[in-house]
């Protein structure tokens, strides 16, 4: 599978737009090659689907890449109990292997045949 990056872009632009609630950071650099997001207001699937796309995204857009997981952290929202926070560190690296990662790979996939006109 080969995706172009303006492609890629704009099939995770719209996956985000439908999960939108949630705030973000952006990623943010923590050297050595090293970055972090942190995603927070919304339940535990969608921050940790979303801080996933961001740096899926980023890691497409800047090396053709996805991404390494160096280490997640995934707690509870102190401000509601209803809502999460994630803190996300990785390193753009290898082909996309996370579980989050290959689910964005996979919604590219069928937006790009939809997109196609391919059902």
């Amino acid at each position: 599978m080969n995706l172009s990056n303006t492609k890629k872009i704009l099939v995770l632009s719209a996956g985000l737009l439908v999960i939108a609630c949630a705030t973000t950071t952006g990623v943010l650099p923590k050297g050595d090659g090293a970055y972090t997001i942190n995603v927070s207001r919304g339940d535990a699937g969608k921050v940790k689907l979303r801080a996933y796309q961001h740096a899926e995204k980023f890691c497409a857009m800047k090396s053709n890449n996805g991404i390494e997981v160096l280490k997640e952290d995934l707690r509870p929202d102190p401000s509601s109990p209803n809502m999460s926070v994630i803190d996300l560190d990785f390193r753009c690296k290898g082909a996309v292997s996370s579980e989050f990662g290959k689910k964005v790979v996979k919604e590219m996939t069928k937006e790009e045949k939809k997109a196609a006109g391919i059902q």
